[in-house]
């Protein structure tokens, strides 16, 4: 086992030095993160941190009812209609404020879709971007109300790329005013329910914006703290330092809830967990290496050892939320020690050492989990290397990396945003498949759902047959949380405060 070194790059902006105060009464929530987001422009960091806190500075055109049946909902537009399969007309809401002060104008909305934020190859946002805003050709402004958008091809998800991650609206002004991206994600402004206060290595702390279109929020000041060991995320439960911490496995829950004060919430969420493969390593390149690491991981084991089966395991990538695009006929993956053993011995596997990169608090019982699978992948004659690393950056660092542990967050319940965002095109250096890219570009253009459905079945067989990586199961997100705060979790990777209040 190797640990990676805490000198790696600590992010986008360095070590923020802002200056942090923390509020102590009792219109405070603090919230504890296993990691802080290192910056607060959405196009910059897209990871749970970046979901948890942003989701609470920004909003989008539309959204969804997350905690519901996934409708589409008005956000800043008020209203909008389908003028053709390529384009979408949205009215904006009168009244909106950014946490400046300043009124959200058509040109706002422009900029955060322009090409210098988003769809230039050289603007630092266009990675996140095209993940989910990729089909967009242009948005623009037909009066000082009205909002087009039109796509490059015909797009069934046009109006859903509107809620997705990257689509956050900000402040034209504030953005050129901070100098850029760099800047603005220090101190960002946007037009959410809580404003920014300050950006540290330690804490994230933001304000209730009192002029924020949708009602004040209840709670005065939202502050996200750093705490990456769940034991001390506990333990600062119990003594009240914290006011819910996340990501608590289900073998702590008596834990947290032998304290009759504290209460554990939360449940499965629209996320798939994975060992993410990465086919620069030469043993990983053959897809049949791959195919028998899947078939030598018992997932139903994992499940009922390290979740108490409160988690699923998926057949497929796909979930339930999908509607018409989920097939619950699809067969169930299967567990197969000696078939991995002859597909290792087909490929030439001759003993070559693995590396396997985690992170431990970030998903779940991640330490646990790795170390289940390290065994099962032992048995079939498999040697890895497990390297426990910090962060993100050294996760995702090249060369070295093998496999890596991760999450495929369905944001957006459609095909287009699960298998295909997280596998498309842009990931192409880590693993490639031109059959699986060109069908992306039918469901992503294609308005036939049979024709859709048919092109996202083959994707998911490919999936199986060249492996990007191995699905586990459904993500768990479970919080400990105090009894006085009045928050419900939705079941998404997001944690939204809107309506949230302290007793």
């Amino acid at each position: 086992m190797s640990l990676l070194g805490a000198g790696a790059a600590y992010g986008l902006l360095g070590a923020p030095t802002i200056n942090f105060a923390e509020a102590a009464d009792a219109g405070t929530l603090r919230v504890a993160l296993d990691e802080l987001p290192k910056q607060l422009d959405p196009l910059l960091y897209q990871t749970n941190p970046g979901y948890r806190t942003m989701l609470n500075i920004y909003d989008t055109l539309l959204t969804v009812d997350y905690a519901g049946d996934g409708a589409l909902q008005p956000a800043l537009a008020e209203s909008w209609k389908r003028v053709d399969a390529q384009t979408i007309d949205l009215t904006l809401r009168g009244g909106v404020l950014f946490h400046d002060g300043s009124p959200l104008t058509a040109d706002d909305v422009v900029f955060s879709f322009s090409n210098s934020r988003m769809f230039d190859p050289k603007s630092p946002g266009y990675g996140v971007a095209q993940q989910f805003l990729s089909t967009i050709q242009s948005v623009e402004a037909v009066d000082a109300k009205t909002i087009r958008v039109k796509s490059k091809v015909p797009d069934p998800a046009l109006e859903l790329r509107l809620t997705a991650w990257g689509s956050q609206i900000i402040s034209k002004k504030a953005f050129e005013a901070a100098g850029g991206f760099q800047g603005f994600a220090a101190k960002p402004v946007g037009t959410g329910p809580f404003s920014v206060v300050s950006l540290s290595p330690d804490a994230v702390t933001l304000k209730a914006f009192p002029q924020y279109w949708g009602g004040k929020p209840n709670i005065e000041t939202l502050v996200y703290r750093s705490s990456p060991e769940l034991s001390s995320r506990i333990a600062g439960l119990a003594a009240n330092d914290f006011d819910i911490i996340t990501d608590v496995p289900a073998d702590q829950f008596e834990a947290v809830t032998r304290d009759s004060n504290l209460e554990i919430v939360g449940g499965t969420v629209a996320s798939l967990r994975i060992i993410k493969f990465d086919t620069r390593n030469e043993v990983l390149k053959d897809a049949r290496v791959r195919r028998a690491l899947s078939l030598a991981v018992d997932r139903q084991a994992i499940v009922d050892a390290l979740w108490q089966g409160k988690v699923d395991v998926p057949h497929g990538h796909q979930l339930p939320s999908y509607g018409p695009f989920f097939n619950p006929s699809r067969p169930a993956y299967a567990y197969d020690p000696e078939k991995a053993k002859e597909l290792l011995t087909a490929a030439g596997y001759n003993g070559q050492t693995i590396p396997y990169r985690i992170r431990t608090a970030a998903y779940g019982p991640e330490l646990a989990t790795a170390q289940i699978v390290i065994s099962m992948w032992e048995q079939v004659g498999v040697k890895i290397d497990l390297q426990i690393v910090e962060n993100f950056a050294q996760m995702m660092a090249y060369p070295g990396v093998g496999m890596r542990n991760g999450v495929d967050p369905v944001l957006v319940n459609d095909p287009l945003f699960g298998l295909w965002r997280s596998y498309d095109r842009s990931q192409k250096d880590i693993w490639s498949n031109e059959e699986f890219f060109t069908l992306g570009d039918k469901l992503q253009s294609s308005t036939d759902v049979e024709e859709r459905k048919k092109a996202n079945t083959r994707m998911m067989d490919i999936f199986d047959e060249d492996p990007p990586g191995i699905i586990l199961h459904t993500m768990g997100v479970f919080y400990g949380k105090r009894k006085g705060v009045k928050w419900a979790p939705i079941p998404s990777v997001y944690m939204n405060f809107r309506g949230a209040s302290l007793a």
